[in-house]
């Protein structure tokens, strides 16, 4: 059992070190297009890939989500199961096409796309999906190798690929952007399609199939439900304040983007842990263990308030410098999020998915109606609080659910809660210390240095590891 810890630990380790490396790398290249993109090239790029994740979740019906379960449920299938989900994928991916391109001249004047980017996005939805079912499959198998190579491989030929195709053209570079983006995935999928072909494993199975939508069916209300969640607020600032405080309050939301990038990293890298554990039902061993991985959710966001000053400014500019004050409460709506999936994750194990999604329903109608009523009064700031103000709700939604509906006491709950609350209030602390740049350097410090007593075991299990790794390569040499 310590052996299999140790692989799980190993693997969920270096699964989030590599996403958040790769985003990182996302996140570089960005001002290198957005100067040899034209405003207009890029937003047409920006508008491809906004509708390529709304339509994802169509295509895919959210089928990834099951394969943790799947994996339990059907012990040494899980490659037929992965196939399975990949040909009912592309089966539903197929219907959605025909119907694009059937209609291609309307579906592109509604999608405000090129009749040519139409049929790219059809052809990225057909063969994108193949590869998120592998990475899901390598992710569960802790064989974090593979996916590694699959994430960096992806990240960096689009990159280039993307660049020597763009510097090659002088007009519509969007289009040479979007086939960089494209190009890459195509060929890797085209390779994991031909692979589960050679096996025989691209075949219709009724049990699998039934299983899978079941699951994983009623969480596609719950992707668009938190897409208007998290959409809504810069609607509503756009309408009632303007375009211009709505490019304010997206810089700030977008420097939030960078602490979920982390978060989604660790809870993803947990999750296989979690149903393995669970179905082995060592609940003391998750009880236990999810502390340290709550706890280093609200250091990091910490982080991202308290140097959310440098960071704005780095990010925009001084003229951006006001949305400084939007940061706390979207990063604690972050943090709000990161720990409600810890529940949601106890209602997928038990194949619950229809609570999870309901909701999420009541967390976006209620932040549209808050959205409605606060920002008319109180300006685009209040979008920040009533997002938080929503995700709050959220999870004691889900802490109801898993309590009272399906009578399942995991956690120590008031572990979580005082984490949340205790870092609510150094948050305000931090943001009371914007305009006293002193006093917040010295808060700061205290929290890294707290940061390095509260994770000291773990760091020196880190860095041994480390030490160890290198004398036995010193020792190979």
């Amino acid at each position: 059992m310590s052996q299999d810890k140790n692989i799980a630990f190993q693997a969920g380790l270096w699964y989030v070190v590599s996403s958040v490396m790769v985003k990182a790398v996302s996140l570089l290249t960005t001002p290198i297009f957005t100067r040899i993109l034209s405003q207009t090239d890029y937003g047409i790029t920006a508008t491809f890939s906004s509708w390529y994740a709304l339509l994802l979740t169509f295509c895919t019906l959210n089928l990834t989500y099951s394969i943790g379960r799947a994996k339990l449920d059907f012990p040494g299938k899980l490659e037929e199961y992965i196939s399975s989900m990949q040909l009912l994928s592309a089966v539903v991916t197929g219907g959605i096409s025909l119907v694009l391109l059937v209609f291609l001249k309307p579906v592109s004047r509604f999608l405000e796309l090129d009749p040519l980017l139409v049929v790219l996005l059809v052809v990225y939805l057909f063969f994108s999906p193949a590869i998120a079912f592998v990475q899901n499959g390598y992710r569960y198998q802790y064989q974090y190798k593979q996916n590694i190579a699959i994430a960096w491989y992806t990240a960096l030929t689009t990159v280039a690929i993307s660049l020597v195709l763009v510097l090659s053209v002088d007009n519509n570079k969007y289009i040479a952007r979007v086939i960089g983006i494209i190009l890459p995935t195509v060929a890797l999928s085209a390779v994991f399609w031909i692979r589960s072909l050679w096996k025989g494993q691209i075949r219709f199975r009724r049990e699998y199939w039934k299983y899978g939508l079941a699951l994983s069916g009623p969480l596609v209300v719950h992707t668009i439900s938190m897409n208007i969640l998290s959409q809504s607020d810069r609607l509503f600032i756009s309408k009632i304040c303007g375009p211009e405080v709505t490019g304010l309050y997206s810089l700030s939301a977008n420097y939030g983007l960078l602490l979920s990038i982390v978060t989604n990293a660790v809870a993803e890298g947990w999750l296989p842990w979690f149903h393995d554990n669970y179905f082995a039902r060592n609940f003391d061993a998750i009880r236990k263990n999810v502390k340290p991985v709550i706890l280093l959710g609200c250091f990091i966001g910490l982080a991202c308030i308290g140097f959310a000053p440098e960071a704005i400014r780095i990010l925009g500019g001084e003229q951006y410098a006001e949305g400084i004050w939007c940061v706390p409460p979207i990063v604690l709506g972050i943090i709000c999020q990161y720990i409600y999936t810890h529940y949601v994750n106890i209602e997928m194990h038990l194949k619950k998915t229809k609570y999870v999604s309901r909701g999420t329903i009541f967390a976006a109608l209620l932040n549209i109606g808050l959205n409605a009523i606060f920002i008319p009064l109180f300006g685009y700031i209040a979008a920040a609080y009533t997002t938080f103000a929503s995700y709050t709700a959220l999870l004691f939604i889900h802490f109801f659910i898993t309590r009272r509906i399906l009578k399942v006491r995991l956690y120590q709950d008031s572990f979580l809660f005082l984490s949340l609350g205790v870092t609510t209030v150094v948050s305000g602390m931090l943001m009371f210390s914007y305009t006293r740049p002193l006093l917040r350097y010295l808060l700061i410090g205290i929290g890294f240095i707290l940061f390095l007593f509260v994770f000291r075991n773990h760091l020196f299990q880190f860095f041994k590891k480390i030490k160890s790794r290198e004398g036995n390569h010193g020792t190979h040499s």
